[in-house]
């Protein structure tokens, strides 16, 4: 979830507990196009099945830090809540959000494209529907913001190597196009 945490899932509105921007679930999305539309899933797919990994501990550990560091500890309970997926999401032994999933519709090569909403404990404002695709193992949350007319992309590619381990990158771009990695790392589930 962070890279969701996301595991890759971590850290929303461009914060989260080890210090390090838009880490774990990476939840911090902005402004989005598409109205959610709610996929029902049929016998023969169910959306929900990736999202099903995130349930459980993980450690995460970003790559490149200077000084050792143990990671950061992700515990995630998650669920199907009616047409909802959700996981609650506790960092270091803190009770960190609520991340909402809602699958929208497949993709043409075999994914599924869902919306998502970190809700804080803190109370935060929530701010927007976030976006998520999956295909396959790879897993792209993205989202654009506009400061004083100027657009910055975000995303956070996450790369599932089995059900237990992850790689994330978080990157930024000013036209979509080239992109610059300002974090990355990996997570694996603690046993």
């Amino acid at each position: 979830m962070l890279a969701m945490l996301m595991i890759g899932l971590l850290s929303f509105n461009g914060e989260n507990v080890a210090g390090n921007p838009r880490a774990s679930m990476h939840h911090n999305f902005s402004q989005t196009q598409r109205s959610p539309v709610l996929v029902k899933p049929d016998a023969a797919s169910d959306p929900y099945a990736p999202l099903r990994l995130y349930d459980g501990n993980w450690d995460l550990v970003p790559a490149g830090t200077d000084k050792p560091a143990g990671p950061v500890r992700i515990e995630n309970h998650c669920a199907k809540v009616g047409e909802f997926f959700a996981c609650n999401q506790i960092v270091n032994g803190k009770n960190e959000a609520l991340v909402v999933f809602l699958p929208t519709h497949a993709i043409e090569n075999g994914g599924y494209a869902y919306r998502n909403q970190g809700l804080r404990t803190d109370g935060a404002s929530p701010g927007v529907w976030g976006n998520l695709e999956i295909i396959g193992d790879r897993w792209v949350y993205s989202n654009e913001d506009n400061d004083k007319g100027k657009k910055t992309y975000h995303r956070t590619i996450n790369v599932f190597s089995g059900p237990d381990k992850i790689h994330f990158e978080v990157q930024s771009s000013d036209d979509g196009v080239k992109w610059t990695t300002g974090m990355s790392g990996d997570e694996a589930r603690r046993r």
